[in-house]
């Protein structure tokens, strides 16, 4: 956006010269409504003063100087000139960096929202206990929800993880196998539904174990923690032994500080 008009001619603008700033020392910046031009030379910003470039009330700063100060009490008095339509000026950044200019806040930059890496999601960090608290009173329920919100964030951090498809098999068979049991009455249909049954956990081990190990490549690699998991406490506490490292990561996260296992 071009600067305002200055003095009272309203097409004049601040005019910077390039080949006289590739010979000297730029050290003085103007600051006008809160946009910046300059920097430039000492002789080159007086003479754009002396023509009307910069108006007697724009803001004027160099190096050495506490805080800025109108152009009139820097350059000093100047009779009225006029001068013929300047260019748009080019807006360099200064090579020091000026003080702030006393009553204007400068609007805030995007460009360390453009830059910033987001942060990585925390693990589901609910304390194990109490994900089978709640499993026991919703009767299950909160226990088959919780597997996939484990499995969503391990898929956030090893995206060839399968955990999610392996339990959503899990899911599907055990529930027929279950309906099947419940709504039969003759042996062999009941033979039917624990046949079901069996499937649904080597689906549900296979998500588990797929999970695993994720973790394990992830947080010896990437995120290098020595994490360990036991084979052994995966198959018999599956989904509570996997929330215990979870809550162990994500307070790791938050703090610094990683708790022994």
């Amino acid at each position: 956006m071009n600067a305002p008009a200055i003095s009272n001619v309203s097409s004049v603008q601040l005019i910077t010269t390039s080949k006289e700033r590739g010979r000297f020392t730029m050290d003085i910046h103007v600051n006008r409504n809160g946009q910046g031009f300059g920097p430039y030379e000492e002789s080159e910003a007086r003479s754009l003063y002396a023509r009307g470039n910069i108006a007697e009330t724009d803001l004027v700063w160099r190096d050495g100087m506490a805080e800025w100060q109108p152009a009139r009490q820097f350059f000093g008095e100047r009779a009225m000139l006029s001068g013929a339509p300047p260019i748009v000026p080019p807006h360099p950044f200064p090579a020091h960096q000026p003080p702030p200019v006393p009553g204007y806040v400068a609007p805030p930059s995007s460009y360390a929202n453009q830059t910033a890496r987001p942060e990585e999601k925390l693990p589901p960090k609910l304390h194990w206990s109490l994900v089978l608290l709640f499993t026991v009173l919703s009767f299950g329920i909160f226990g088959v929800v919780w597997l996939f919100i484990q499995s969503s964030w391990v898929r956030r951090i090893d995206s060839r993880s399968n955990a999610t498809m392996y339990l959503i098999g899990y899911v599907v068979l055990a529930s027929i196998g279950a309906i099947v049991d419940a709504s039969s009455e003759s042996s062999d249909t009941q033979s039917l539904g624990w046949l079901l049954q069996i499937p649904s956990y080597v689906l549900f081990y296979c998500g588990y174990y797929s999970m695993r190990r994720s973790m394990l490549d992830h947080y010896n690699s990437v995120e290098p923690i020595r994490l360990t998991l036991s084979g052994a406490m995966t198959f018999f506490f599956s989904m509570l032994y996997l929330q215990h490292h979870m809550t162990r990561i994500a307070k790791w996260k938050e703090t610094g500080n990683i708790k022994p296992q």
